[in-house]
């Protein structure tokens, strides 16, 4: 996978102008017979088509096709010389192109350019196959006495060709049909061998990618108003170290073999696709090393041109596995944060493939840490398709300039593929998260919580042994106010406690770092205080494992001695007891660590014993009262005294 380094100069030739019927009918003098020569989709030569068994490989269930519009037919050379007019038809000429993939398994083509042809006048009629790789084309019986059929790499949005010539396949003749009946050609298949099986795949590859990108206009470019065909260019004896795209001549090279590897092809034609959208303003491959292992950290540009080649073509197929044609995969899914041998951040570009993939593919498993977001192939397509974008943050910030999604849930995604353009993971009420933990030294991890009511909050972080983890809460997104923070060791739950009873409500931004271990995992929770433990009252409340902690308010008087006793029914359960408090007149004791507590007692290691504290408060107000599940859940009853 590698797109040659050339000099982009030249000058784009003209796209040739589509045409918007599926069967068009044209006519053209015949320079050579069926069967003859190299030949090309003009000359109706070339090597025969041969008969098939009917028995095809079914289109994969993801690939519809109902809704992908007709390439059309490829604008036609006239040949010299006056050109019968066509009277109107009375006989249909009917029958299924096919071809062999590189294991044998047959495959009906779909929007191949099918010619019924007339040896001895030069009629011509010409249409494409359908989503079947069926045609039916009618003609008049009376004008096309010497039938036959060519098939032709051809259409208007692609050809597959070698040199300047197009590959073709054409059958025998069939003198004299019958007006009013119906010629039935069977299904055919290139008769010359592994050549013209591997022309004919190659062009429906490339119908691959038509029916996958999304069209607004008939073009491959939906800003298009004059359509650039894709042409590939492939011979079965051509040689090198690869497959590029020429930027100069817009054409894809493709190698003797790489048509036995679609998800190679379809490489290549994301480039071309690239260029067509960029309208050739392709970004420069200066400083792309080559070859560019797609593991190694290269350059920001490099890493989005390949980065997204190698994402077309998964898009296409549908799977996060990319086959090479020599046996061997890349599974573009598995590689996150701590997996050696894979450079991080959008300087890679096994980063940038994954984290495109990532955006558009269902994590129905949820085994993905931090992707939890799907969309259309169309989300990422369409902002590239409108902005010539060099790297995958230019294009990040095209995307949001469009309107599509650039919130935390999108870029959870980037951030799976360790690129990390501001992502704060959100933390929902009551809701523990475990979360692995990067190999040391890693990245901070950060994240997000609201707090909605005018209470006690808290967000805790529980280590599992044995790392130890710093906690530190922002007041901004951008992370550059510190609110507070706890950072007690080893396995010690830490917490920052906020009172929303004189804090507005509002965003803040938690960040937990790695103090030392790895690689291992947490578990964070943000919770709210809907509860008031009232004087002489009790509450009883179950948490599960996932959960860290549990926060109370209490209304204390200055002065008045308080007994605050936690209990549990598990024999295992340890849990913790803290009372925060803050003073009215100092904002910044609004937010409490967990060292901070006005009074606190710690569970002890043997498991089910209760925790109490008794203190006589020095304010009058609301405090906090912040339980820690230390080991397990369980069930737990507070009582104040």
């Amino acid at each position: 996978m590698r797109l040659s380094l050339i000099n982009k100069s030249g000058k784009p030739p003209g796209a040739a102008r589509r045409t918007v019927f599926v069967v068009v009918l044209t006519v053209l003098c015949a320079l050579v017979g069926p069967g003859v020569g190299v030949g090309w989709a003009d000359s109706g030569g070339g090597p025969a088509a041969v008969a098939a068994s009917p028995d095809a490989a079914k289109r994969p269930a993801w690939q519809a096709t109902s809704s992908t519009p007709s390439p059309g037919l490829p604008a036609q050379k006239q040949s010299s010389g006056a050109s019968p007019s066509l009277l109107a038809c009375d006989t249909h000429a009917v029958g299924t192109w096919a071809y062999n993939d590189q294991a044998g398994v047959q495959h009906n083509g779909m929007n191949m350019q099918v010619q019924v042809r007339d040896l001895r006048t030069g009629a011509r009629i010409a249409g494409l196959t359908n989503s079947a790789g069926r045609y039916d084309i009618c003609f008049t019986a009376a004008q096309f006495t010497q039938l036959y059929i060519t098939f032709a790499a051809e259409n208007g949005a692609w050809r597959v060709q070698n040199g300047t010539n197009i590959y073709n396949w054409s059958t025998p003749v069939r003198a004299n049909p019958v007006a009013g009946s119906t010629v039935n050609f069977g299904t055919q298949v290139p008769g010359d061998g592994t050549a013209g099986h591997r022309a004919a795949h190659a062009f429906d590859e490339a119908n691959d990618a038509w029916v996958g990108v999304p069209h607004t206009n008939g073009c491959w470019d939906p800003k298009d108003t004059t359509c650039r065909q894709l042409r590939i260019n492939w011979s079965n004896t051509a040689v090198g170290d690869t497959d590029f795209y020429d930027q100069v001549g817009n054409v894809v090279q493709l190698l003797a073999v790489t048509p036995d590897a679609p998800m190679e092809v379809m490489h290549e034609i994301g480039h071309a696709l690239m260029d067509d959208v960029y309208n050739d303003a392709f970004p420069s491959t200066v400083g792309c090393p080559r070859p560019h292992p797609p593991n190694q950290a290269s350059t920001a540009v490099c890493a989005w041109i390949e980065g997204w080649a190698d994402f077309f073509s998964l898009a296409m197929y549908h799977t996060p596995v990319f086959q090479f044609g020599i046996g061997t995969s890349m599974n573009f899914e598995f590689p996150t944060w701590g997996f050696n041998g894979v450079g991080n951040g959008d300087v890679t570009e096994t980063r940038v493939a994954g984290a495109l993939w990532d955006l558009i593919d269902i994590n129905s498993s949820g085994a993905e840490t931090w992707d939890q977001h799907s969309e259309g192939f169309g989300a990422v397509f369409f902002p590239l398709a409108r902005h010539v974008d060099n790297t995958l943050a230019s294009f990040w910030s095209s995307r949001g300039t469009e309107g599509f999604d650039v919130s935390d849930s999108s870029l959870g995604s980037l951030y799976q593929n360790t690129i990390d353009y501001g992502y704060r993971k959100p933390l929902l009420d009551a809701r523990g998260q475990f979360l692995p933990a990067f190999v040391f030294p890693g990245p901070p991890q950060n994240f997000s919580l609201n707090t909605a009511v005018h209470s006690w909050s808290v967000v805790a972080l529980r280590p599992s042994n044995p790392n130890d983890f710093n906690l530190l809460l922002y007041d901004d997104r951008a992370q550059t106010s510190v609110l507070g923070g706890s950072a007690l060791g080893g396995q010690t739950v830490d917490f920052v406690a906020i009172d929303s009873n004189l804090r507005p409500v509002g965003d803040y931004y938690p960040r937990v770092s790695l103090f030392q271990g790895g690689p291992g995992t947490y578990t964070i929770e943000s919770v709210m205080g809907f509860d008031t433990l009232q004087p002489g009252s009790s509450t009883s409340f179950h948490l599960d494992d996932s959960q860290v902690a549990a926060v109370q308010d209490t209304p204390l008087t200055a002065g008045v001695p308080v007994t605050i006793t936690l209990t549990t029914t598990s024999p295992i359960s340890v849990a913790s007891l803290f009372v925060m408090g803050d003073d009215p007149s100092a904002p910044s004791t609004f937010v409490q660590s967990r060292s901070s507590a006005v009074a606190s007692a710690v569970g002890s290691n043997s498991g089910g014993q209760p925790v109490s504290v008794t203190f006589t408060p020095t304010r009058t107000g609301e405090y906090g009262i912040v339980t820690t599940f230390d080991n397990v859940g369980g069930d737990y009853t507070l009582t104040r005294s």
